[in-house]
């Protein structure tokens, strides 16, 4: 497989044409919105998109947001291999009718556990032809293979964002899809149906936290992004991810983080865990619910 994984969002608008099957996948981007032949929908971490070889498309994200997307194109040797080690499940005829249509897949536990793994040992550790990594190839075609299959036959399984209570993961699509613009508690419950008590306790029954304070923790992750991108200043990305006050964002990230912005933002392409990602205290954390 070709691994390709992209950060600059000003590029992806661009019309894009491969010339193997695409398996698109968005990393840390919160909504990615795909046209690709026939279809035209959106791609977050609850989903992937399939793209035939030889289909032009186009690839959006939200502004404000960073952007990062892992695009895994499948050569013939690699679906041959799928199909030696699944035979007889994985049929050479399906698997090719499962990638020659545009199609949005539910992004499940495993597919979600193989993507980050072949990231892993293909970016960070830079290894090609591994073992682990001809297994974890072999493993994300078998099952795009399953996935369109159960689409074609009009069977769906659940998502790695749906798991659990349905309310919970509604609230949380919601919060995903409006990152960076006002919280208002009202419009989270009338897009969930369901009374504020119910949002809210299955909310933190779901992710242990209320919808505030994960959405206040997904934006510091996302001003994590840009901050190693090196792009924008402290002040402008304080401002990018809902933060008024640049003091405000300082003093947040470094409860979050141990780190100052400015820190974050010299320092080469930190990760969260070489920051040292702490959670805050529980006082804090009352404070923030």
């Amino acid at each position: 497989m070709r691994l390709h994984l992209e950060r600059d969002s000003g590029a992806l608008a661009e019309p894009r044409l491969r010339d193997q099957p695409a398996l698109i996948f968005p990393l840390e981007t919160t909504v990615l919105s795909i046209r690709a032949g026939s279809i035209a929908g959106r791609v977050d971490r609850s989903s992937f998109a399939v793209v035939p070889a030889r289909v032009e498309h186009r690839l959006e994200c939200p502004r404000g947001g960073t952007t990062l997307i892992a695009t895994l194109l499948v050569p013939p040797s690699t679906r041959a291999t799928a199909v030696r080690d699944y035979a007889p499940y994985v049929d050479r005829a399906r698997l090719a009718e499962a990638l020659s249509s545009p199609r949005v897949l539910p992004r499940t536990r495993w597919v979600d556990e193989l993507l980050h793994r072949y990231v892993f040992e293909r970016d960070v550790c830079a290894q090609h032809a591994t073992r682990a990594a001809i297994f974890l190839e072999a493993e994300l075609v078998k099952e795009t293979f399953f996935l369109a299959s159960e689409q074609i036959e009009r069977r769906t399984r659940s998502s790695v964002l749906f798991e659990g209570d349905e309310v919970a993961a509604r609230a949380r699509c919601y919060i995903e899809e409006h990152l960076f613009e006002p919280f208002a508690v009202g419009k989270l419950v009338r897009h969930c149906h369901a009374s504020e008590s119910t949002v809210l306790r299955a909310f933190r029954r779901e992710l242990g936290v209320s919808p505030l304070a994960y959405l206040r923790r997904r934006r510091l992750e996302e001003s994590l992004h840009l901050l190693e991108s090196g792009r924008y200043g402290v002040t402008e990305i304080a401002l990018r991810v809902g933060y008024l006050n640049p003091s405000a964002f300082a003093a947040a990230f470094r409860e979050q983080f141990g780190v100052a912005p400015s820190r974050a933002r010299r320092a080469p392409a930190p990760s969260v865990a070489s920051l040292g990602a702490r959670a805050p205290s529980e006082r804090r954390r009352r404070r923030q619910d």
